[in-house]
């Protein structure tokens, strides 16, 4: 009887240790802090992880399907966001005689959302273009500019004339080939993607053994 009661009395002093160990770390600032921190941002690192990295996968192997997707929803945004303008150009700003700035610019992007939405992939490769003549400038431009410098033996002209001529190339070998910027445009997208994800699982892990260490710590 003795030997049971000490056992009794051992696992009742264990007990109320636990119970005591348990009110601390529910007061302790620091153990609530990274608690609320854990228990706020674990469920969207992990969601978002997921998410990024599903449509990382979808953009490697249905890169066309992707493509014409996110043209879809670029004009779906687009459309709602020249209807606010336009809708704000006729009641805000009617007051004061002024308005029809956003009136106009409103029924623009509207028209360039329905554009986006019938014909996903050829406006995707008109945007291309655009790109295209970016970088067709802006190679032409640093070109002038490496060969200026390269007259007055100033900075690394090389370096600039380099630059310029791959900028070139690259512009016009995506005016012939325009879909293959697109596509390599989403494959690049998706890597970023992946990267992101992978971002997210690791601050997952990092935040995990935070609070595991801060819990035994105390």
């Amino acid at each position: 009887m003795p030997i049971v009661k000490k056992k009794s009395q051992s696992r009742a002093a264990a007990a109320a240790k636990s119970a005591s160990s348990a009110r601390r770390r529910v007061t302790d600032p620091m153990v609530a802090y990274i608690q609320n921190i854990y228990n706020s941002s674990a469920p969207l690192l992990i969601c978002e992880a997921v998410l990024l990295g599903v449509a990382a996968i979808l953009m490697v192997f249905r890169p066309i399907a992707m493509l014409t997707m996110m043209t879809f929803v670029v004009g779906v945004a687009l459309i709602l966001f020249g209807l606010y303008r336009t809708v704000a150009g006729f009641t805000v700003s009617r007051s004061a005689g002024a308005g029809w700035l956003d009136v106009i610019f409103g029924l623009i992007n509207v028209v360039l959302g329905v554009m986006f939405c019938a014909f996903p992939t050829g406006s995707f490769i008109g945007i291309m273009y655009i790109f295209i003549a970016l970088f067709l400038f802006k190679g032409i431009k640093a070109l002038v500019f490496g060969i200026n410098m390269a007259r007055a033996r100033v900075g690394h002209y090389v370096l600039d004339i380099i630059f310029a001529i791959v900028l070139i190339v690259l512009a016009v070998a995506l005016m012939f080939f325009p879909l293959v910027g697109a596509i390599t445009l989403i494959y690049f997208m998706a890597l970023s993607l992946l990267l992101y994800a992978a971002a997210d699982i690791y601050m997952f892990i990092e935040l995990l053994h935070l609070k595991r260490r801060v819990l035994a710590d105390r």
